[in-house]
């Protein structure tokens, strides 16, 4: 059942927020190894950088637990895009107080995993050319917060959520790794349904074939080389990526195998064959705005949703793919981990 609306609106650590008042949470920034990521043919660190947000209570009652809210940024941010102020002024730490105090918001644990790469970003996907970034995120981050953290380690009590590449991500990972987490959540879910809603223009693709020197690319080249090493990698020849297209008497051809596996991790396909994943999360969450370029592949996947006969809640915003981000994570991504996830 679908709900549309239209919105009108550790390896050593240190702190980076302090506690100031017992209604405040701080935020931790930490560092950590992860065997995924090792050995990647453009050598992308194994040890990456991550940010905890710890609720006001965590320091102050040290038997509790808590559930965990893994989110992920988008193509070409970091571990700090929630709490840097780049969106609107969103701090994560703030906005999760605020929540909190006002009652629409429960206390949990978030933490912010860097996930860029040379190109901008991994699409937590494994990928010999960029690492095993969606083993990093499932296996060695998780294990890594559960050991370090008062977390409660259960499915029901872990959620995952993202923003363009990473609402994209969320939606991947949700469905190709079973059993981890309890609930997504998809902020402006970023390129998909590849075979209706072409990636990159034409235009695009001429620049990316013609490109010479990969350590300076132009922002879109840069991302669409970002698409190819995470979706089509060839490990045997730098620059280690498929593309695919070709031009081909001045005309540009696709590559139908290549492209094949591209369509192959595009959530719109997955949410065909991996249907059964989905009905165990508690639930599935994801909004855009009717101004974003996306949209359409938006509504694509609500209608497949719904053909699967998945419950679900989509909704559509008064605004473009960067204008609302900080108010759908303070209006919609906290109070609906705090309604879904299994606290103590």
């Amino acid at each position: 059942m679908m709900k549309r609306l239209i919105v009108l609106a550790l390896t050593s650590f240190c702190v980076v927020g302090g506690a100031a008042q017992q209604r405040e949470g701080r935020l931790v920034a930490a560092t950590m190894h992860s065997r995924a990521l090792e050995k990647n043919l453009l050598g992308e660190p194994a040890d990456q950088p991550f940010v905890v947000y710890l609720p006001p209570s965590y320091d102050t009652a040290p038997a509790r637990r808590y559930p965990v809210v893994y989110l992920l940024h988008g193509n070409g941010g970091n571990e700090r895009s929630f709490v840097d102020e780049r969106y609107q002024g969103l701090n994560l730490q703030t906005a999760m107080d605020s929540a909190i105090r006002a009652g629409s918001g429960r206390e949990f644990i978030v933490v912010m995993p860097n996930a860029n790469t040379r190109y901008g970003g991994s699409h937590y996907v494994n990928s010999p050319v960029l690492g095993n970034w969606a083993d990093f995120v499932t296996r060695d981050l998780v294990e890594h917060i559960d050991k370090t953290f008062r977390t409660i380690k259960r499915v029901a009590s872990r959620g995952l959520a993202g923003y363009s590449m990473g609402g994209r991500g969320a939606l991947y990972l949700a469905m190709t790794v079973p059993d981890v987490y309890g609930a997504v959540y998809a902020l402006s879910p970023g390129r998909m349904a590849f075979a209706a809603f072409p990636p990159f223009d034409d235009a695009t693709w001429r620049r990316v074939l013609s490109a010479s020197d990969t350590a300076s690319l132009p922002p879109d080249v840069r991302t669409a080389f970002g698409f190819a090493a995470a979706y089509s990698p060839n490990p045997s020849t730098a620059p280690f990526v498929e593309f695919p297209v070709r031009v081909e008497e001045n005309q540009l051809k696709v590559i139908k195998t290549v492209f094949d596996r591209w369509i192959a991790k595009d959530p719109i396909t997955l949410v065909q064959t991996h249907a059964d994943r989905l009905r165990k999360l508690r639930a599935i969450h994801f909004s855009c705005g009717t101004e974003d370029p996306l949209i359409g592949p938006n509504r694509l996947l609500a209608e497949l949703l719904g053909k699967a006969g998945l419950k679900f809640n989509f909704e559509e915003f008064n605004g473009d793919h960067t204008s609302r981000v900080r108010i759908q994570v303070e209006t919609r991504i906290i109070p609906m981990f705090s309604n879904q996830l299994a606290f103590e």
